[in-house]
């Protein structure tokens, strides 16, 4: 007897979605939650911000999956909101035109697994990402800057960590070559047969930075942000 065919059926994605949908719409609508109907994309930002924040916490946390549901369904909500609030005032889309877009452009951008290019390693498609977002935007071959599309609002360390990641791609920078001495506060959280430091030690390293940063009297924030920006100048990609 096949394991999984006691499992209950999931219930079909389109009849669950609407269900939630409509009550948006009815708590956005005239009539409705006066708080729902006053919001708009801007003050309702941070909500996605925390909602955002919680379901990776309880991933993180190794939760209880209907813990982990219940926060994704929070995002969820955040989303349904936005698309309410774009039909409410008339921005020209809505949930569906949103679904109809994200899947067109998943299978644009993954013709490995939906046209005829076959299977491509990891390497392969991260060359070929930045390719087909320059095809999509009718742009010519070679002419996006690697850190294209970063936001500027992101936080400031997973910026950070998005920046070196998109100039490793792009073979700008090379993370594992990166040399290390005595006096470099990351050294002492490798030992000498290590070739990677443990996620444990990384923390620790950039805990002791921020203290440091705190009785110099330095924003650890800020001091990130600008060396972030240096990084980028010295490639050449500012």
């Amino acid at each position: 007897m096949d394991a999984g065919s006691d499992r209950p059926k999931p219930t079909p994605a389109s009849e669950a979605v609407q269900g939630v949908l409509d009550t948006v719409r009815r708590m956005v609508a005239d009539g409705g939650c006066a708080w729902h109907a006053a919001q708009t994309h801007e003050t309702l930002a941070p909500f996605l911000i925390e909602e955002t924040a919680e379901f990776i916490d309880a991933i993180e946390r190794d939760l209880p999956a209907e813990e982990v549901r219940g926060e994704l369904g929070d995002v969820l909500y955040q989303v349904l909101f936005h698309a309410v609030i774009a039909e409410r005032d008339g921005e020209g889309y809505d949930l569906a035109s949103i679904a109809e877009a994200l899947n067109a452009k998943l299978v644009a951008r993954h013709p490995h697994v939906f046209g005829d290019r076959g299977h491509m390693t990891v390497e392969e498609l991260n060359a070929e990402w930045e390719q087909l977002k320059e095809d999509a935007a009718g742009e010519q071959r070679g002419s996006r800057s690697p850190l294209e599309g970063i936001p500027a609002g992101m936080p400031t360390l997973a910026r950070a960590a998005k920046v070196v990641e998109r100039l490793k791609r792009a073979r700008l920078v090379d993370p594992s070559a990166a040399e290390r001495s005595a006096e470099d506060p990351l050294s002492a959280a490798i030992g000498p047969t290590e070739t990677a430091m443990a996620e444990v030690g990384i923390g620790d390293a950039m805990l002791a930075l921020i203290i440091r940063a705190n009785a110099a009297g330095v924003d650890p924030d800020r001091s990130l942000r600008l060396a972030t920006t240096r990084l980028a100048e010295r490639v050449g990609c500012v």
